[in-house]
């Protein structure tokens, strides 16, 4: 295609969203793994279960979230147990759901204790559509005002019958029934009286009708009735259901079977008089069916729900265990028909604990069993489990089988950036882990770390790491792979144990916690008293061997459990826990020793905490942090945490307020500019704020709202990568509603300074600080920082090429000013800037009519701000639909990611080009961004959206679905004097490589080829392959490398092991005109036409064309396949308005080419000429020809002319055996023809501009050539 500027005079290419994301963001590239598909199911209790004709399932209950995701009371999970996205609650209920039931149509009826779904005001009853919206035919705003809904059904017209322990619907009272017409209003003609006196728990229409209702009530409608009774279709009582004195305990559930006969269970043990132990079957006239072989029954616990598959089995789920008529069960069991067991049914261990809620059944025989179980078949499995016909336990159902399947109560990260994890887990992402576990950067599993041994036999409680890098573990193990190690071990780095470490019998108790000392002794804390064999009061010192320290004397030590210890820079030691007294002497649950063991008297606790300490750490000034589940510290109320001076007194400077409203305090990590991480279960406020197990203090304990992390579980452990990530491990499975297995990376700053206009108050900026600028600052070197904020009126500058890279955000009143080619560098997507910057860019020399490609760096750029002299017509974009410019309104804003070209300043001269500096003030754009683009096949105007470069390569690789592989950049090539034929044209740019537009010869010109990096404020054309959209995000980003386009630097992106060949020819002529071309051969090209490697002439210079010719187009570049074979041929064709002499040249090869012979075949002139000896040189006329060059690596061809010399006056070449010498330019005189000796052996005086030489008996030996023309002699030698 040729793009025409047709109303130009001369085009000009120059240089050229959510809330703001808080410090605690997740690493979601932490463990990919654990994406959240699959993981520990539902956090609470489910209740009701519904099975659409699709086999969807819908799950209701008191549950807030399924695989960590939040998710309120209700939702639909797909075959595989994933959810079902297409069915979308939106915010959800506002209570429990207790019952669901679909009709045929498939809407899906659901009850509970609610009273709003998804905002929406809905009385405990609400109708669904299909794809969880809700059914506003079905209008329930009012419907059961108190109470719950517990079972739904409905009749074969449509009318819903509900129970529960409402007593009203619709604001009249219906005591615990009601029969609601189709469209939720109350059916007026079923008369029930007063109703039931206490709950109805289920209900179940006959086929005559009659409903028949149970739960605990013992009068309906004032006839004493225990619960169970019948009624007609009026709501009248059936006097002809004979039940006596019915059940002495409550009725849960209830089914039919198909002869219409009644099964139900609950807590009763009797029935009017026989014993009937929470199970029984009736007749349809209420007699107690003896035919039914439940025998003794359930002998404890309670039957709570009964369901029938299409083979008459009846699922029995409850909270009973032990026997069911002298046989064992657990909480499930299948029976036959008849109450007999079925024997061929076995769920292996069943549920873990807790009861069975809800059953489904699936059309090919598979149960789906919910309820408040957490373990099913000894398997994690979070409320909901699947089993086949016969029982067997699906264990990919719900499966965790992600991140840590228990516990992880100790993090140790390394020197290597792996990080080692030890808790009572037993797997990590479903490999064998027992208690310990080995983690990549990435979040995988090392397994090159203790492969194939068996690990822990019981929680690793805690760890250390040695200097020589040997670890320390302890817990409560007794054995570790095999080897006895009672609660107290040293690793190697491979895992093994290591044996120098002489522990004897070890700990005859718990050991909670290990610190090493600065001389590499070991200190041990936790509940033994003994360690081997010598007594010790849950605290030793061993040597660095493993030997006890005997000169470390606690005496008979602490007399409760010691939980946490720290060593100050002194050498003492604090210790922390639930002990009472120390060596007999009060010190509640907290003292400090001296080095030697001995109590540390200058440190008073009075009457200390009056609940447990589980946490401490230091702050710089020697203040100490501690956190557990106390209330009170001598005397004080302080809620489980506080600040403690040097000596033990109370800091009342520590502003904790009210403290933590719950829980525990189970984790303190002091960072380096002594903000404060606090970790646990507490769940409720801190001094009156919501907190979920995890904040930051600052220094003074005031809550740092910077950070925000919610964990749905205790925390226990957290640790700070050398990166200045935080490493967390706990029992939670969900960081701030995301899905992360009990071991999570955060992201944060952990340090801070500030610039006073003279010194900085905490070093230097660098990585993981947040940088606070109080007065003016240049930065003259690039720098990485974690955030930075600007006080008003004061500025910051980022000198020339140089980079501010943040992990964070940019804010502040201040502004942030990039020089000319400085970047502003983010590579989080979530990070949302508020601060306003000034990024200048300087074009090369325009003048007054030339037109810059732009695009802005920031929001809400004005167009005419860019250039405010330019005239107000003079602003365009590229409309792809009409593939052509479009006037845009000077005033408008510039739209993110969208190209504009803008002419120069009025002022400018219209000769003499000068540089302009653009100035782009706005907020920085960051993250994600998406523009249109046209039709297939349309040409689009984008531009970079950043303050920083992008790779060329990773844009064009994330949009590979979208456009074609080549960029197209405007230059302008300023004409110098003697450039009479110098040309604006595009340099073309794909994964192949790059095609520029002038020789490095001039200054004020383009001086190397693209090479992959696109500016920030370039814009640039791309090529639809479909309709629809560009991506722009940060991982498209560089750092520095944001000066130009064609300049190229030394990159930060590793080597791409793509192998390719390339050859870049040049097409020239004296007066500067200029074309180049790339071939290249690339691994995954073919000979055909490639989307990302072949790039198609954009045709900019309007004098000349040149190009490789394929498939009827013309290619500015083009891929070849690879593996290179020298018999390949690549056909080149030019196009040219100028008369006259031109040159083809290999501008540069690289990798094969570079050794390869090269040949330029003119099928005019019959003529092969080797391009690595010499450039060709031809004449040529006014036209378009495609057939006459084509490029060789071979002279293996016929019928073809060896050139011996092509220089702008003389050609040299043999044909036919003949010798020809031609010179266009001038005559030739004289020819001169010597041996190698120097003998002449011919002379011809001549005055033509060619001579034939046919006679020449020298053969294949050097000859020397004298050509006189009019103009000068001419020496050459060649081999003839």
């Amino acid at each position: 295609m040729t793009l025409k500027l047709q109303f130009l005079l001369v085009i000009f290419f120059s240089l050229i969203t959510n809330i703001n994301a808080q410090q605690g963001k997740l690493d979601t590239t932490f463990n990919t793994y654990d994406n959240g598909l699959s993981g520990d199911g539902f956090n609470n209790t489910v209740r009701t279960l519904a099975m659409q004709t699709d086999g969807n399932l819908i799950v209701g209950g008191d549950f807030l979230s399924f695989n960590g995701k939040p998710l309120s009371y209700l939702t639909r999970l797909k075959t595989d147990g994933t959810i079902d996205e297409d069915f979308n609650t939106g915010s959800g209920f506002n209570g429990k759901v207790y019952s669901s039931h679909i009709q045929e149509d498939g809407k899906i009826i659901v009850g509970g204790n609610f009273t709003s779904y998804n905002g929406v005001v809905s009385g405990r009853l609400i109708r669904l559509n299909t794809d969880g919206s809700q059914d506003i035919t079905f209008n329930t705003s009012i419907a059961a005002g108190t109470g719950i809904v517990n079972q739904i059904t409905q009749q074969p017209d449509g009318k819903i019958i509900l129970v529960g322990s409402f007593t009203k619907y619709n604001g009249i009272t219906v005591n615990r029934i009601a029969r609601i017409l189709p469209d939720g209003n109350l059916d007026p003609d079923f008369l029930t009286g007063s109703g039931a006196l206490t709950n109805i728990n289920c209900v179940q229409i006959q086929s005559d009708g009659k409903i028949i209702v149970a739960g605990s009530f013992i009068k309906f409608n004032g006839v004493d009735i225990n619960r169970i009774i019948r009624l007609n279709p009026d709501g009248s009582l059936d006097l002809t259901f004979h039940v006596g004195s019915a059940f002495n305990e409550e009725i849960h559930t209830m089914v039919l079977q198909p002869d219409g006969k009644i099964i139900l269970g609950g807590e009763f043990t009797d029935y009017n008089g026989s014993v009937a132990n929470r199970i029984i079957r009736l007749n349809p006239d209420g007699t107690m069916d003896s035919g039914f072989l439940s025998g003794t029954g359930f002998n404890n616990g309670s039957v709570y729900i009964l369901k029938i598959d299409a083979f008459g089995n009846i699922m029995v789920g409850g909270s009973f265990t032990d026997l069911y008529n002298e046989m064992e069960v657990n909480r499930l069991i299948l029976l036959n028909s008849d109450g007999t067991v079925k024997p061929d049914f076995d769920t292996g261990a069943g549920p873990g604990s807790a009861s069975v809620y809800s059953l489904e059944n699936s059309t090919d025989g598979a149960w789906y069993i919910g309820g408040s179980f957490s373990v099913f078949d000894s398997q994690n499995q979070g409320k909901l489990a699947k089993t086949d016909a016969n029982g067997i336990h699906d264990m990919s159902y719900l499966s965790a089988g992600v991140g840590f399947d228990n516990s992880v109560l100790k993090i140790v990260p390394l020197s290597d950036d792996k990080i080692m994890v030890f808790g009572n887990f037993s797997k990590f992402n479903g490999m064998p882990s027992a208690k310990i576990a080995r983690i990549l950067p990435n979040g995988d599993l090392d397994n090159t770390f203790n492969s194939a041994q068996s690990g822990a036999n019981n929680a690793i409680k805690t760890a250390t790491q040695q200097l020589d890098g040997k670890m320390i573990i302890a817990g409560s193990f007794t054995s570790y792979n095999n080897t006895i190690c009672n609660r107290i071990a040293r690793i190697l780095a491979d895992g093994s144990i290591d044996n120098s470490f002489i522990s004897g019998s070890g700990f005859n108790g718990q050991v909670f916690s290990v610190a090493i000392q600065s001389d590499q002794k070991i200190l041990a804390v936790g509940n033994f008293t003994k360690y081997n064999s010598i007594t010790s009061g849950r605290i030793v010192r061993l040597m660095p061997d493993g030997t006890i320290d005997l000169s470390f004397n606690t005496a008979t030590g602490a007399n409760g459990i010691i939980d946490a210890i720290v060593v100050q820079s002194d050498g003492k030691i604090i210790l922390g826990g639930r002990f009472d007294t120390f060596n007999g002497i009060p010190y509640s649950r907290l003292i400090r020793l001296n080095a030697d063991g001995s109590v540390d008297n200058s440190f008073s606790v009075g009457i200390g905490f009056d609940k447990n300490v589980y946490a401490l750490d230091l702050q710089s000034d020697g203040k100490i942090i501690v956190g557990g589940s106390f209330l009170n510290y001598n005397g004080v109320s302080k809620k489980r945490i506080l600040r403690l001076n040097s000596d033990g007194s109370l800091d009342e400077t520590f502003n904790s307020g009210t403290g933590f409203s719950n829980g525990d305090v189970r984790n303190v990590l002091v960072q380096p500019d002594d903000r404060i991480l606090i970790g646990g279960s507490f769940s409720g406020n801190y001094n009156g704020i919501a907190s979920l197990r995890l904040l930051r203090l600052s220094s003074g304990g005031v809550l740092d709202s910077s950070f925000s992390v919610n964990l749905n579980s205790t925390l226990y452990t957290m640790a700070f990568m050398a990166d200045d990530k935080l490493i967390i491990g706990g029992n939670f499975n969900s960081v701030s509603g995301i899905t992360k297995h009990r071991i999570a990376r955060l992201k944060l700053c952990n340090n801070s300074s500030k610039w006073n206009g003279s010194d900085w108050s905490n070093g230097l900026p660098s990585a993981g600080k947040e940088l606070t600028f109080e007065e003016d600052y240049v930065f003259s070197n690039s720098v990485n920082a974690c955030s930075c904020s600007i006080n008003s009126a004061k500025t910051v500058t980022i000198s020339s090429g140089k980079t501010l890279g943040l992990s964070f955000n940019y804010s502040g009143s201040g502004i942030l000013v990039l020089e000319d080619t400085a970047s502003l560098y983010q590579s989080d997507d979530e990070m949302v800037n508020t601060g306003i910057i000034y990024l200048k860019r300087k074009t090369t020399p325009i003048r007054k009519f030339d037109y810059t490609y732009w695009s802005s760096p920031v929001e809400n750029q004005k167009l005419i701000d860019v250039s405010p002299t330019t005239l107000p017509d003079k602003f365009f974009s590229f409309n792809p639909d009409v593939n052509y410019w479009a006037e845009e309104i000077s005033a408008a804003p510039m739209t993110i990611a969208r190209g504009y070209i803008i002419r120069g300043p009025q002022e400018f001269s219209t000769t003499a080009p000068e540089k302009y500096e653009a100035v782009f003030k706005g907020i920085p754009n960051n993250g994600k961004i998406k523009t249109p683009i046209g039709i297939a096949d349309s040409f689009n105007l984008i531009g970079n959206p950043y303050p920083s470069a992008l790779d060329a390569d990773v844009f064009l690789e994330a949009n590979s679905d979208s456009i074609k592989g080549t960029l197209y950049f405007w230059t302008h090539n300023t004409p110098l004097t003697n450039n009479k034929y110098a040309s604006a044209d595009y340099a073309v740019y794909n994964l192949l490589g790059g095609v520029g537009t002038t020789q490095a010869q001039a200054s004020g010109e383009n001086k190397t080829l693209p090479d992959g990096k696109i500016a920030s404020a370039q814009s640039f054309f791309i090529q639809s392959a479909i309709a629809g959209e560009v991506k722009f995000e940060n991982s498209m980003r560089i750092i520095e490398q944001n000066s130009s386009f064609f300049k190229p630097a030394k990159s930060t992106k590793k080597n791409k092991t793509v192998e390719k060949s390339r050859i870049w020819l040049n097409l020239t002529n004296e007066e500067n005109a200029f074309k180049q071309l790339l071939i290249g051969y690339i691994e995954g090209a073919t000979n055909g036409y490639d989307l990302a490697f072949d790039g198609e002439s954009f045709n900019g210079n309007k004098y000349i064309d040149f190009y490789s010719f394929n498939e009827e187009k013309n290619w500015a570049i083009q891929g070849r396949e690879f593996p290179f074979k020298d018999s390949d041929e690549v056909a080149l064709g030019y196009k040219t308005e100028i008369n006259g002499k031109f040159t083809i040249s290999i501008d540069h090869l690289d990798k094969i080419l570079a050794g390869q012979s090269v040949y330029i075949e003119d099928k005019d002139k019959m003529i092969l000429h080797d391009l690595k000896k010499e450039p060709y040189i031809f004449s040529t006329e006014k036209g378009i020809f495609n057939n006459r060059f084509v490029l060789k690596f071979s002279h293996k061809t016929l019928n073809t002319i060896e050139v011996f010399k092509n220089s702008k006056d003389i050609m040299i070449y043999q044909e036919k055996g003949n010798l020809i010498i031609e010179s266009d330019d001038s005559t030739i005189q004289k020819i001169q023809v010597y041996d190698s000796s120097g003998k002449l052996i011919l002379e011809q005086n001549t005055n033509q501009n060619s001579i034939t030489i046919s006679n020449l008996k020298q053969k294949n030996q050097l000859l020397i050539l004298k050509i006189k023309t009019e103009n000068a002699l001419n020496t050459e030698k060649i081999i003839y």
